[in-house]
């Protein structure tokens, strides 16, 4: 069991599984050497790790897994991970909006990976599935393609996580398949309900953490609660959710939402 207390009211079923927690025991909880698959994070629980790690080394040689992110600058978001020491390897599908992280790359202070981004999201789905990795023919005679690199962005990166194979004669490639110990997610509220919303993706991923026997954090990705579901999003068990943080109003956008803020003491009323 996860130490932090429900906020849960008596007379309510039935219970939620996730508990409401601040960035910092949320970083807290993350181990030195874990995976970490990141759908959205916000600046707040970046920050939280950083800090963390400045005061006591902890936690320490991240493995960082993303497929997209988005473009939110140089202070924020993934960049603000940048530290080495802090991340030992980065395994992603876009590299642009991580110019922090580019750049470890480029001085070969970290291990870095850039492999296709659908390949890393059919990765999650694969590792959700229990198997052994992910077979395609995507990549073959790119840079993905281990006799071109296997994606590898630096002279650090020894490991080869994609392998030529050839089923059935024909060519492919299998990317490796590994546990995620942590997923790191942006959620939302429907309104009247607390039902949780999240994008397909992000569900891929909590349920690759579940296999794996790890932990879901989730985050408020947006000011107020959900009239309607957005398209791209998905209405999920709140059983896919360990962790749920109530993210700053600076880390939100209003897109799509009402105009109530939701609060971390207002995720204490919230009922099914």
């Amino acid at each position: 069991m996860l130490p932090l207390t429900s906020h849960a009211r008596s007379g309510i079923g039935p219970l939620r599984h996730w508990k409401t927690a601040t960035a910092a025991e949320a970083a807290g909880l993350i181990r030195s050497g874990t995976t970490v698959a990141v759908g959205w994070i916000s600046d707040g629980m970046a920050t939280a790790l950083v800090d963390a790690f400045a005061a006591a080394a902890q936690p320490s040689g991240l493995t960082i897994v993303y497929g997209t992110t988005k473009g939110e600058g140089r202070n924020h978001g993934l960049n603000l991970l940048a530290h080495e020491g802090l991340v030992r390897r980065v395994v992603g599908g876009q590299w642009h909006p991580v110019p922090c992280l580019q750049a470890l790359a480029a001085a070969n202070r970290i291990e870095a990976y850039s492999l296709p981004v659908g390949v890393i999201n059919r990765l999650f789905r694969d590792i959700a599935a229990g198997l052994p990795g992910h077979l395609s023919r995507s990549g073959l005679g790119t840079f993905t393609d281990p006799r071109n690199g296997g994606g590898r962005l630096n002279l650090r990166t020894q490991e080869q996580l994609v392998r030529l194979v050839r089923p059935a004669g024909d060519e492919a490639l299998l990317f490796r398949g590994f546990p995620i110990d942590v997923a790191l997610l942006g959620v939302g509220f429907m309104e009247g309900t607390a039902a949780i919303a999240m994008t397909h993706e992000s569900r891929t991923m909590a349920q690759a953490v579940r296999e794996s026997g790890g932990i879901v954090i989730a985050q408020l990705d947006r000011i107020g609660t959900m009239d309607k579901l957005p398209l791209g999003k998905v209405v999920v068990s709140d059983t896919l959710v360990d962790i749920l943080i109530a993210a700053d109003v600076q880390d939100r956008t209003p897109e799509t939402f009402s105009l109530a803020p939701v609060s971390r003491a207002s995720l204490r009323h919230l009922t099914y």
